[in-house]
This record gives structure tokens, C-alpha cells and sequence, in this order.
């Protein structure tokens, strides 16, 4: 029932529809609703075509309150350094701060490597990004002007905008918490 919880969950919050899914599946949507209630097992293959689609590591779907030394009273409200659910994303380390993915919402804090630059991103969505830098240096560019931001700093901008932005250290990561909001 966890996998397809989580499933859901992360289709939910990149609103993919099932048959969006399905299609990235090579499945049938009955197939994907079957999965996301419990019915069926996704094979392994399956989960890796998910993994592809959601852009999440296949520990995405342990189930954390299986594991030894998780209180199963926190699952819904803590979330423990130690078990901060990875997602991939341009090479840079982001982990989710929130016990579930949320599809209004998205908390996550991102380690970049020295030198790393993120891709353009140009895709007109609705909501906002508001971030902290902290620790290290941030070069980012809003609808082509570029901003440097040390450690302190904070940014918004709308996601309808185009934006990237890039550690511009050659040794320091950059470290930086940030909120998505989806309206």
C-alpha cells in the first residue's frame, strides 16, 4: 500500500495526470489507479520508469516508518535529518522537509556543488519560490537580470518567469532552503 501511496502522492504534487503516467508507464490507466489503491504491485521495472518520471531515487519508496528506530508517532509531523527523502535535480543534492509532498507546497532545502549551474527554466507555472541562502554565494538571473546573493540573503520571484541560478564558487557549496508555493 506504501508504493502506491507514494505514487500518488508524487503524481499529485508534479500534477501528472494518471493517464500521463500511464502513458510514461507503458501501462493502462485502470493499471496505475490499481497500483496508486493497493490493488496491484508495481514491478521493478515499473518503479524504475516512476523513478524516470518523478525524478526521485528508488529509496523514494521505503517505507520510512518501516525501518528500525522510526517513531511511528512523527511520521506525520517530524522529519529527522537522518530520513529527509532525496529527489534529483541537476546534480544538485535537494532533500523534502515535509513528512508528505504536498501539491501547493514544496519545502526543501539544496546543497549545489562548487560551479554548479542549474538549466534555464522557462516554463510558466503559477505560484512563487522564496529562498535563503545558507551558506556560500548564489548568482541568480530573473527574467534576464542576473543578482548575487551571499550568505543571509533571501530571493522571490514568480515561476511564471524565466530563471536559473549557479554556485558561483570554485571549492564552496552552496546551501539553500526554499519554499515552492503552487496557487
Amino acid at each position: 500500500m506504501h508504493v502506491g501511496k507514494t505514487i500518488r502522492e508524487l503524481r499529485r504534487a508534479r500534477r501528472i495526470t494518471i493517464q500521463q503516467l500511464a502513458t510514461a508507464l507503458n501501462r493502462s490507466t485502470g493499471y496505475i489507479s490499481q497500483v496508486e489503491r493497493g490493488i496491484s504491485q508495481p514491478t521493478l521495472k515499473d518503479l524504475y520508469a516512476a523513478c524516470a518520471t518523478f525524478n526521485v531515487p528508488m529509496s523514494w519508496f521505503v517505507d520510512l516508518d518501516q525501518q528500525p528506530g522510526v517513531d511511528s508517532r512523527e511520521k506525520d509531523f517530524i522529519v529527522r535529518a537522518s530520513r529527509r527523502r532525496p529527489l534529483l535535480h541537476e546534480g544538485a543534492k535537494t532533500e523534502l522537509l515535509t513528512p508528505q509532498l504536498d501539491p501547493k507546497l514544496e519545502f526543501m532545502i539544496s546543497t549545489f556543488e562548487p560551479l554548479l549551474e542549474t538549466e534555464v527554466k522557462n516554463v510558466a507555472t503559477v505560484g512563487a519560490e522564496y529562498g535563503l541562502i545558507l551558506r556560500g554565494k548564489l548568482e541568480l538571473w530573473i527574467d534576464e537580470e542576473k543578482f548575487v546573493l551571499s550568505e543571509g540573503d533571501s530571493y522571490k520571484f514568480s515561476r511564471s518567469s524565466t530563471y536559473h541560478s549557479r554556485n558561483p564558487s570554485p571549492t564552496d557549496p552552496t546551501v539553500i532552503i526554499w519554499v515552492g508555493l503552487c496557487v
